[in-house]
């Protein structure tokens, strides 16, 4: 069997290539490591999981007269769609009405499952069985001229929120 030359007459070069190769491999490694991370936490975090209308009136289920402004003295419904209720259930869910920065009330919104109209058919039933949806009113005394808006809120996190604008009659 033949004998292994000695370390000491391996160049220094040699030794060098080696290192930087290693390094090589070190490096892909980590950066592998830390990509995956990366992509996991882009999977983690999701896409807005509501979606909301200010509206005029809310008929059969759906939001009817969707504007950004409205005349005084009439009565709004601020309209919400949920994906996947089901993780805020620990959480309430509220509407947040605003008046520039003062809020002129706060209100529980109760989920629901969608109405179902006639002629609809259960494939589309089915589609949208993880959809929720809530609404709440603002009374046309509590509406004064000038920019509001609301805010959907699960807990601590803002969900949805949607500015318009009242406009006084006498303009």
């Amino acid at each position: 069997m033949a004998k292994l030359p000695p370390l000491r007459s391996i160049r220094k070069t040699t030794v060098l290539v080696l290192v930087v190769f290693l390094a090589f491999f070190v490096h892909r490694f980590i950066d592998i490591w830390l990509e995956d991370r990366a992509v996991a936490d882009v999977y983690e975090t999701e896409l807005s999981p509501a979606q909301s209308v200010v509206c005029r009136n809310v008929v059969r289920g759906t939001p009817f007269g969707v504007d950004s402004v409205f005349e005084e003295n009439t009565r709004l419904y601020f309209y919400s769609t949920i994906s996947n209720a089901n993780q805020f259930a620990g959480d309430t869910l509220v509407h947040i009405w605003f008046w520039g920065t003062d809020t002129i009330q706060v209100l529980p919104c109760e989920v629901r499952d969608p109405e179902t109209r006639k002629g609809i058919e259960s494939k589309a039933e089915s589609s949208q069985s993880d959809i929720n949806v809530c609404h709440t009113e603002i009374s046309p005394k509590l509406l004064k001229p000038g920019e509001w808006s609301v805010d959907l809120v699960a807990g601590r996190k803002l969900l949805s929120s949607q500015q318009f604008v009242i406009k006084s009659l006498d303009r």
